[in-house]
């Protein structure tokens, strides 16, 4: 089990040095759980794999999420079957009262 968590820790410790921005250089496990804890939607395709994760409630760690979907985009990760690793942030639904008030005027 601890070669599992060492092996495990490598990994984290490298994405963040990949993909995260450069303020999570130093970043804590407390600090990138929230982002491997996001949940979302997989949708395989034949050339590529995208992935839509769900945004935050926090303004800050949405710019920084996107930030991270741009920085893994850029690099054009693939899978070891050749295909294509996307992500994204899926779009926040408008909220009840936004379509109240169109109703209303």
């Amino acid at each position: 089990m601890t070669v599992f968590k060492l092996a495990l820790t490598n990994l984290v410790m490298w994405v963040c040095d990949q993909y995260f921005p450069p303020s999570y250089a130093h970043a804590t496990w407390r600090r990138l759980v929230p982002f491997f804890q996001l949940s979302g939607m997989v949708t395989f395709g034949q050339q590529a794999v995208s992935v839509e994760l769900r945004p935050f409630h926090d303004r800050q760690y949405n710019r920084d999420l996107l930030l991270l979907c741009q920085r893994v985009n850029e690099k054009q990760p693939h899978l070891p079957d050749g295909r294509l690793l996307q992500f994204s942030v899926m779009q926040m639904a408008r909220s009840i009262l936004h379509w109240q008030h169109q109703l209303i005027a």
